[in-house]
């Protein structure tokens, strides 16, 4: 029996590498254009159920649809009820698995065809593995081999195991018990296909009778709703209404396909073409049901994807640390709290220049690394989309004028106004700096990646500089250095900044630098240099002993 067991399992893996395989070799086949059809097939209803039902058909997986839906509608792509349209046509492509496996699996001699295309797609990736297009279908053929050589194993092992299990025990179980073994199947193994698959071989093999087999089919209906809820979670509310969507139609479906299940599979095994090939039976039953399901729910979608915006209800964060928890019209405390927020806004950009020349700001501010150190150990590029990371820093600076507008029409003292022109003056300075730098982000990665040594030497001498200027304003901050000795040292950032200069001037004449990568540097050392002489300006204005973290 253990022989058997670890066929069974061997064959299951074999099968869900080979459907995986197949999955991700399609996906690269069908590249970009594949997505975009996607996106823009999804102008009405009926185009976005369609297109739900072709791409689940041609991909062989409603998950990677699903997941893909899911994506659009997070990146607001679509909209939600496009996206429930292309989940409830997911539903039914995913159908056409169930019908390859059926035919193919079942009535062709498995050895005939899967045998041949593992070998033809193995030598097409050794001898053509220069040719992307050739490639892909290679890939192609290996998984879809692999797959039904799975379900071969599977079948065969199943078979040899009837002789060692009795049947009985199974016949007193009630069909609910069925479709609870389908759904944990399914999300257990994360493939509704595969969970099916298994269906299938134990209908075959006569295991399960055909009522018994139609409600563990109606179980991994459900089951791959699982994928979908994974993969909502920790995404914007869209995407979490979408998963849930996915799960409501799901449900339902099984729900009225549970109702129904005895009446159905009775009328099946009474049409004399299907009760001689249950197998065949099963695969139209996952069709009807799931049809059905379409049928009945595609008139509420409207109406589920007003109720589903009800929920998960998403809060905008405020970009503001302190002004939004102060009323502007009482100016004593508003002050405070406007004083807090500029310099909040000051470290947000000297972290944001950090980024900016590839250095994580916790080895700054947290880990206290110095000079040469910070740079020598931030060598690889840091991803983060820089430009929300700069409008964040603009809404923060369009929300302290809004604060700053109310406060302004208080009774103010003097020098309370005095105080509120010198923050006003540091958050344009910080802004501006962080204007600055945004646009040499990309040129600060082309540096980083290049082969030659003479710009990667520059590039960091640059990194350094910034670097040496920030710890300047840092030790301002925490009241180590005062003003007047943060000038002195600001003067040298000055003189680095134009020893840089004249090395990036040198380097066109006497070590063979492109010249446009010398002017990219040159352009890039100025931005860096003005950044630096904005954020100088903007640490006059900003309180000691101000806690640096997030």
């Amino acid at each position: 029996m253990a022989g058997q067991l670890i066929q069974a399992l061997s064959g299951l893996g074999m099968f869900l590498f080979g459907m995986l395989y197949m999955e991700l070799a399609l996906k690269e086949a069908a590249g970009r254009r594949f997505k975009t059809w996607v996106k823009n097939s999804t102008s009405s209803t009926l185009k976005s159920l369609m297109t739900g039902t072709i791409a689940t058909a041609m991909l062989q997986s409603s998950s990677v649809v699903t997941l893909m839906t899911l994506s659009f509608v997070s990146a607001s792509l679509i909209t939600l009820y496009s996206g429930i349209a292309v989940i409830f046509g997911a539903n039914v492509g995913t159908t056409v698995t169930s019908w390859i496996v059926a035919t193919l699996g079942f009535k062709v001699k498995i050895e005939a065809f899967a045998l041949p295309m593992i070998g033809a797609g193995g030598l097409l990736l050794i001898f053509a593995s220069s040719n992307q297009k050739i490639t892909s279908v290679a890939k192609v053929f290996v998984g879809f081999g692999l797959l039904f050589l799975g379900l071969e194993f599977m079948k065969n092992s199943i078979e040899s195991l009837t002789s060692l299990i009795n049947l009985e025990k199974f016949s007193h179980l009630p069909l609910i018990a069925f479709v609870g073994i389908g759904f944990f199947l399914t999300a257990l193994i994360q493939s509704s296909s595969a969970a099916t698959a298994i269906a299938l071989s134990a209908l075959y093999v006569h295991i399960l009778n055909f009522e018994q087999a139609a409600a563990m089919v109606i179980g991994t209906n459900i089951g791959t709703t699982v994928t979908a809820m994974l993969g909502a979670m920790g995404g914007i509310p869209d995407k979490k209404r979408a998963a849930l969507a996915h799960f409501i139609f799901n449900f339902i479906t099984a729900v009225v396909a549970f109702l129904i299940l005895t009446p159905l599979t009775q009328f099946l095994m009474d049409i004399p073409a299907l009760k001689h090939d249950p197998i065949t039976a099963l695969a139209l039953f996952h069709t009807i049901f799931n049809v059905l399901g379409v049928v009945l729910l595609l008139p509420f979608i409207s109406l589920m994807a007003k109720y589903l915006k009800r929920l998960f209800v998403y809060r905008e964060p405020e970009p503001t640390r302190y002004i939004h928890l102060v009323d502007p019209e009482f100016s004593e405390t508003a002050l405070v709290a406007l004083r807090d927020e500029v310099n909040n806004l000051f470290v947000k950009t000297m972290k944001y220049a950090l980024l900016v020349a590839n250095i994580k700001p916790n080895d700054i501010f947290v880990k206290k690394l110095g000079l040469k150190e910070a740079v020598e150990a931030n060598q690889e590029q840091i991803e983060f989309d820089h430009k929300i990371a700069y409008n964040t820093i603009k809404e923060i600076e369009i929300k302290i004028m809004e604060f700053v507008s109310v406060l302004n029409q208080q009774d103010l003292l003097e020098d309370e106004r005095k105080s509120l022109q010198t923050l006003l003056a540091s958050v344009r300075e910080s802004v501006y700096a962080a204007k600055m730098l945004k646009d040499i982000k990309n040129d600060m990665n082309e540096f980083s990646e290049s082969s030659s040594e003479t710009i990667h030497t520059i590039y960091d001498a640059i990194r350094r500089n910034l670097l040496y200027a920030i710890l300047i304003y840092i030790n301002y901050m925490e009241e180590v250095w005062s003003m007047d000795k943060c000038t002195e040292k600001f003067s040298k950032a000055e003189e680095e900044n134009h020893r840089i200069m004249n090395e990036a001037s040198i380097s066109i004449s006497h070590k063979g630098i492109n010249e446009k990568k010398v002017i990219s540097l040159l352009n890039t050392n100025r931005s860096v240099f003005i950044a630096t002489q904005a954020l100088f300006e903007a640490s006059r204005s900003v309180s000691l002993h101000f806690p640096l973290e997030d």
